[in-house]
Order: structure tokens, then C-alpha cells, then sequence
């Protein structure tokens, strides 16, 4: 008599059968399990480095500040490498770091201008402006998983140092063949070296955005500073004096504050499903070579191309000339009597 294999149990619940599809369910659920953390393990963020924005309070300091140059409000901006060690407590990074200020302007108002023909009078403004470029390296005591992180900059560039004049007309609708506005670029100008660095910390608010707040201070060579206390116009005249300017040192302090922007690289591993089956060449069923007539007629053209046709000749375009406004200067002051009695 056959064995009736369907009633054979084993020690556990249920028939052969049964536990063998039972475990075949749980085999394949480990299996999912795994090569989901797997995957979950291919992907990874690597850090590229970090952008940063900011406004500053710039501060004249040693003999700058003594001739009572302006202090000024600004923007920065600053790129910084990823860190080296990566995950060390303490590590270093490389950077640019670009700043302006505008330190102040004076105003003038009622100015006579040099052509006669202007109608009205002119407002001449004074502005007084800072900016630097600089190199710097950074230390920081503690990594990316870290909430705070204090740091050190070191700097090196340098800061220009620019006075300027803008003069507007009252009624410059009344003038259109003249500028409205007439700049004057560089009245003084500095270019100095600079050296120095910073103490800050770096609070971090997410994966993507951290807050920083630092002092920096640079030591600047001697060069030409003018204050704005020291651009006047005397009582009864029109011209402004922009003489009075002062060789000093020009150092200066800036308090900062701003926000951090942190580029990430991602790195993801495909995996790719290599099938045990035999790859089955795509072959035709019929194999036989078959002589076909080609039935496709070539496409008429209905315009056939001319020889030697003329061209249809083009009429050159004048190009016009935009009018050319004429710029306003200041009148002066005319001949000064000298002095003679020594």
C-alpha cells in the first residue's frame, strides 16, 4: 500500500509541506530586510565645503581712529573648504573671504555749476567707502556633529580706501541734454596691505544652515585717509576741499554676524541584477535570403534648386547714434588774490 505522504507530519504543527512554505516566506522576508539596510548603507553626504553671507559693524582703529575716520555698516562674503581631518575635533579649512562697507557721506546742497546754460543749482555728496580681499585659513575645535563649534581665522590681503563725490542736479528734468548725476570715481584712494584674524563661533541650526558671529581685526600699512569732518566748503565759496587728507595707519576692527550655507556631495552605489538565464540572440524566423523590390518612390521637389539666381539685394541701415549727455561740473571759486605780506 502507497504512503500517503500528505498525512506525514514532523514534530512541529502542520505538514512537510506547510513548514517548508513557511519557511520559504521567512527566508525571503530576511532577505528584503537585508538588502534593504544594505542599500540603506551605499548612500552617503560628503561635505564640499560651505558659503557664507553676513553684515558687519566696521570700526576704524589705532591712527584712523584718532583723525575720527567714520565707522560704517557692510556685507561680507566668504567660501571655506571642508574640513581637514574630517571627523577630528579639531581641523582646518581654507578660504576667500571678500568685504565692503560704506563708511558715511556728507552732503552740500546749493551748488553753482560751470555751465550757465544749466537751470537750477546742484547737490554734491562726499562718500567715504572700504573693501578688502583676503586669504584665510580657519581652525576649528570640533567637527560636523558638533552643535557649537568655536573657531580661529587667520587673514592676510588687503583694503582700499576710497573717497568719492556725486554731483546731482536739483532739476534735472529741466536739463535733458545733461547728466543727471556726474560721479567722480576716486577723489583719495588707498590700497594697503592687511593682515589679522578673527575669533568666532559657529552655531550649527541644521544639516544645511549654521549661524556665525565673530570679531576680526586686520593691521594695516600707513596710507592716504580723509574723514569726512575734514571735507568743507567755505563760507561764501562753491568749491569743496578735499585737501585736508592724513597719512595714518589703517587699521580696522569688524564685528560680524551671518548665516553659513554647507554644500554636501552625495555618493550612492548602483547595483545592478545579473540574470542566471542563457541570453537568447534575437534571430529572424526565417533565415532565407529573399531579393524584395524597393517600393518606396523618391519625394519629388517641388521647388528645384536655380542656378545663378540673383539675390535679393539689401538696403544698408544707418545705425544711429545715441546723444551723448553732457556732464555737469562745479563752477569755482575763480582767481585768489595772493598774499604777499611775508
Amino acid at each position: 500500500m502507497p504512503l500517503d505522504t500528505r498525512k506525514t507530519t514532523n514534530s512541529s504543527n502542520g505538514t512537510i509541506f506547510e513548514n517548508i512554505s513557511n519557511m520559504k516566506k521567512i527566508i525571503l522576508l530576511v532577505l528584503m530586510a537585508a538588502s534593504t539596510f544594505s542599500f540603506a548603507q551605499q548612500e552617503a553626504k560628503v561635505s564640499k565645503g560651505s558659503i557664507g553671507i553676513g553684515l558687519h559693524l566696521a570700526c576704524p582703529q589705532s591712527e584712523l581712529q584718532d583723525i575720527e575716520y567714520d565707522e560704517g555698516f557692510g556685507l561680507h562674503l566668504s567660501y571655506l573648504t571642508r574640513k581637514y581631518p574630517y571627523k577630528s575635533k579639531t581641523n582646518f579649512q581654507f578660504g576667500v573671504r571678500m568685504d565692503f562697507a560704506n563708511m558715511k557721506s556728507k552732503t552740500f546742497k546749493d551748488i553753482e555749476l560751470a555751465d550757465p546754460a544749466i537751470i537750477g543749482k546742484a547737490t554734491a555728496k562726499a562718500s567715504n567707502k572700504m573693501y578688502g580681499t583676503f586669504a584665510f585659513g580657519r581652525i576649528n575645535f570640533g567637527n560636523d556633529n558638533d552643535k557649537v563649534v568655536p573657531y580661529v581665522d587667520l587673514l592676510i590681503g588687503h583694503r582700499n580706501y576710497t573717497t568719492s563725490q556725486l554731483i546731482s542736479l536739483d532739476q534735472a528734468a529741466q536739463n535733458p541734454e545733461y547728466q543727471s548725476d556726474t560721479f567722480t570715481k576716486r577723489i583719495i584712494h588707498t590700497n594697503r596691505f592687511h593682515y589679522g584674524g578673527s575669533v568666532g563661533v559657529n552655531y550649527r541650526m541644521s544639516e544645511s544652515i549654521s549661524f556665525e558671529a565673530s570679531v576680526t581685526y586686520t593691521f594695516g600699512e600707513t596710507g592716504v585717509a580723509l574723514p569726512l569732518k575734514n571735507i568743507t566748503r567755505a563760507s561764501g565759496t562753491n568749491e569743496i576741499d578735499y585737501n585736508d587728507y592724513k597719512n595714518v595707519k589703517t587699521d580696522l576692527l569688524l564685528i560680524n554676524a551671518g548665516i553659513r550655507f554647507h554644500l554636501f556631495k552625495k555618493y550612492r552605489k548602483k547595483t545592478y541584477n545579473t540574470s542566471t538565464a542563457p541570453t537568447v540572440p534575437n534571430t529572424p524566423t526565417n533565415t532565407r535570403y529573399k531579393d524584395t523590390k524597393n517600393t518606396t518612390t523618391p519625394t519629388k521637389t517641388t521647388d528645384p534648386v536655380i542656378k545663378d539666381r540673383p539675390s535679393t539685394p539689401t538696403i544698408p541701415t544707418t545705425p544711429t547714434t545715441p546723444t551723448k549727455k553732457t556732464p555737469i561740473k562745479i563752477k569755482p571759486n575763480g582767481p585768489v588774490k595772493k598774499d604777499d605780506r611775508n
